[in-house]
């Protein structure tokens, strides 16, 4: 018996000494939340985005797009609204919650087959570029009770190495 109450005694001086552990009691359960504060970036939106780069090739009405040789390019992650993040830093944070592909920018050559059947009547288009991302952003202040105090948020073209051609159909 007395072992016994000596673990429990033991296990009741841990959990009292864990500070972010919520009394059961407690009318605020987050009221002993620590947190490590500081300047935090978040992604909280995210869409898949063909960030297409140089030219379109078109083709048609009707029959067959064949794209041979397409010019080299390069499709870069982009801050397309707000301030006070780095490319860096969205990029950092779309490895973490979008994809593991994310990069800064991402390049090809001018080695690229390409054909597509077009629908009678219709034009074909196609543009070569990066399957990337297009992403939503906030960026706040972490209190040490885990609060945040939003400072900034904005949007962004991530880029991707997933990288090839997007194609769709017009009337003209």
């Amino acid at each position: 018996m007395m072992k016994r109450a000596a673990i429990t005694a033991v296990a009741m001086l841990a959990i009292a000494g864990v500070p972010n552990v919520a009394q059961a009691d407690s009318p605020d359960p987050g009221a002993f939340a620590i947190c490590d504060g500081g300047w935090k970036t978040d992604i909280y939106a995210q869409s898949k985005k063909h960030l297409g780069k140089g030219p379109v090739y078109k083709d048609g009405p009707g029959g067959t797009l064949v794209l041979a040789r397409t010019q080299a390019g390069t499709a870069s992650t982009a801050i397309t609204a707000g301030a006070g993040v780095t490319v860096s830093g969205i990029v950092a944070e779309a490895k973490i919650e979008v994809s593991r592909e994310a990069v800064k920018a991402v390049s090809w050559g001018t080695q690229h087959q390409y054909r597509r059947d077009i629908t009678r009547g219709k034009y074909g288009n196609a543009q070569h570029g990066s399957w990337g991302h297009a992403v939503k952003w906030q960026k706040y202040y972490q209190l040490p009770d885990c609060k945040k105090t939003q400072v900034t948020h904005g949007t962004a073209d991530v880029a991707n190495t997933v990288i090839g051609f997007k194609y769709w159909e017009t009337t003209s």
